[in-house]
C-alpha cells in the first residue's frame, strides 16, 4: 500500500466508511496560470470514489504532493458532509414521525370542543321558524 493517504487520514476515511481500495487516484496536467511547469508536470490530482459518486480535482498548489494531500483531505470532508447530511435527514424524519404521533394537549382538545359548541349554537339559530313544534 502506498504512503497516501497518511495514517491519520486513512483512519478518518475508514471511520467514515470509505473503502480505500475503491478510490481511483490519477494525476493530470493542471490548467491556468503556471507557465511551463503547468504544461510539463502533472501536478493536478483527481480522486474518484464511485460508491458515493464523488469526483475531486485539486490543482491549488505548485507540487503534486501538496495537491495530493489536499485532495485526500477534501475527500474526507466530502464524506463527512454526506454522512452528516444523512444523519440530519434521519433525525428530521424521526422527529416528524414523533410529532405526528403525539397526542393533542388537553387544552387544545377543550378549545376544539368549545368551538364545536359555538358552531352548533350558531347553526341552531339558523333553523326555519316553521319547523319548531
Amino acid at each position: 500500500m502506498s504512503a497516501f493517504p497518511p495514517e491519520y487520514l486513512r483512519a478518518r476515511l475508514t471511520a467514515l466508511g470509505c473503502d480505500l481500495v475503491r478510490v481511483e487516484e490519477s494525476f493530470i496536467h493542471s490548467g491556468g496560470k503556471g507557465g511551463q511547469n503547468v504544461n510539463k508536470v502533472a501536478t493536478c490530482v483527481q480522486l474518484r470514489y464511485a460508491p458515493r459518486h464523488i469526483l475531486l480535482k485539486v490543482q491549488e498548489h505548485r507540487t503534486q504532493g501538496e495537491n495530493r494531500l489536499a485532495a485526500w483531505k477534501l475527500l474526507a470532508e466530502q464524506l463527512q458532509r454526506q454522512s452528516d447530511r444523512q444523519a440530519a435527514e434521519r433525525r428530521a424524519a424521526r422527529e416528524l414521525k414523533r410529532r405526528q404521533n403525539a397526542p393533542r394537549p388537553r387544552g387544545i382538545k377543550k378549545q376544539f370542543v368549545e368551538l364545536k359548541r359555538r358552531r352548533a349554537k350558531t347553526r341552531q339559530t339558523r333553523r326555519d321558524v316553521g319547523q319548531e313544534e
